[in-house]
């Protein structure tokens, strides 16, 4: 039972994120999944799908693995959280 709900807890935790691609002539979000690790702090998973951007032939601005900040952006009639800026150590 224990087991269970930290599994629970966890997927609480899992995020979509937009993920800015790179030389795509034009601005291009690809959603991702990402774990929320508190104060404005995520790590990248990668995409809904389970690929990874190898898989989908794009350049990710940040690759899986990377812990980011986010920002909010407006996107059509929704807010959106952007991954903006990488960290480059973090403290558990």
């Amino acid at each position: 039972m224990e087991e269970m709900v930290l599994n629970i807890n966890n997927m609480d935790r899992q995020k979509i994120i937009y993920m800015p691609l790179l030389n795509e002539g034009t601005k291009v979000l690809r959603p991702v999944v990402a774990h929320y690790m508190g104060d404005n702090l995520y790590k990248i998973i990668g995409t809904e799908d389970g690929l990874q951007s190898d898989d989908l032939d794009e350049e990710w601005l940040f690759p899986i693995g990377s812990h980011v900040t986010c920002k909010i952006e407006q996107n059509g009639n929704e807010m959106i959280l952007v991954a903006d800026n990488p960290l480059l150590s973090v403290v558990y």
